[in-house]
């Protein structure tokens, strides 16, 4: 294919994509909301990639027993500085070509660090994120990507927007209640989560099926709560406790 050819035919599915977004956002229109955040990502100096390297440094650096969840192109998993490393999508990426919860089903390995990144769907980032309690040693840490969403349409379950981070945020707001836990949002990259696992008898509440069908107007109203913090803050916080 000539380059003239390949550049019409990536402006033509552009256009499709485009169209087809613009198409679901009018089906959608009666959940939008006016409230936009601008959380200027870009200028935050550390995104989730600083995050998990800085987690495996402090975990037994090139000897971190590492677990991914969602892999997709390999950004991150190709970038943590680990010899062994789990990688889990059903579609691209990783080392696992399966979905999380056919992975935990039958996993007995023991992780220090596990990155969440799967399914953007409440239900499926909850039981994920139990699953990886289970998954991971006490003294190790969780991380999650996107429980930031900067628009109704960022958030909206199905997808409807190129950014797209789901409803993610709803385990945020139980992990707030959770027990045998430290917890904070970093405010870089979308909103990354963190969690570190202190002792085995930890607790989160169950879905709550009221803040499953939540739009994002809870969002917004429940913000002011979320225990955000800097890359230097939030580290300090979960890593001393």
């Amino acid at each position: 294919m000539s380059i003239f050819r390949k550049l019409l035919h990536v402006s033509a599915a552009s256009l499709l994509n485009r169209a087809k977004r613009s198409i679901q956002q009018r089906k959608f229109a009666s959940h939008s909301h006016p409230k936009t955040y601008n959380w200027k990502w870009e200028d935050k100096g550390f995104n989730r990639i600083a995050t998990v390297n800085h987690l495996i440094a402090i975990t037994g650096g090139l000897n971190s027993k590492y677990l991914e969840i969602g892999c997709a192109s390999n950004t991150l998993f190709d970038s943590v500085a680990s010899k062994y490393k789990t990688g889990v999508d059903p579609a691209s990426g990783g080392t696992h070509r399966m979905t999380s919860d056919e992975f935990f089903a039958n996993n007995k390995e023991i992780f220090n660090v596990i990155f969440i990144d799967g399914l953007h769907e409440y239900e499926q980032v909850h039981r994920d994120a139990c699953n990886a309690l289970d998954s991971v040693e006490v003294g190790g840490y969780i991380a999650f990507h996107d429980f930031l969403p900067s628009s109704w349409k960022e958030h909206h379950i199905p997808c409807i927007s190129n950014a797209w981070t789901g409803d993610c945020w709803k385990l945020a707001v139980q992990l707030i209640e959770a027990k045998g836990v430290e917890f904070v949002i970093l405010d870089i990259d979308h909103g990354v989560g963190l969690m570190k696992k202190l002792a085995n008898d930890w607790s989160i509440p169950n879905v709550d099926k009221d803040l499953e069908s939540a739009e994002f107007d809870y969002f917004v109203g429940v913000l002011d709560r979320l225990p955000i913090y800097s890359f230097d803050d939030g580290l300090t916080k979960v890593i001393g406790a």
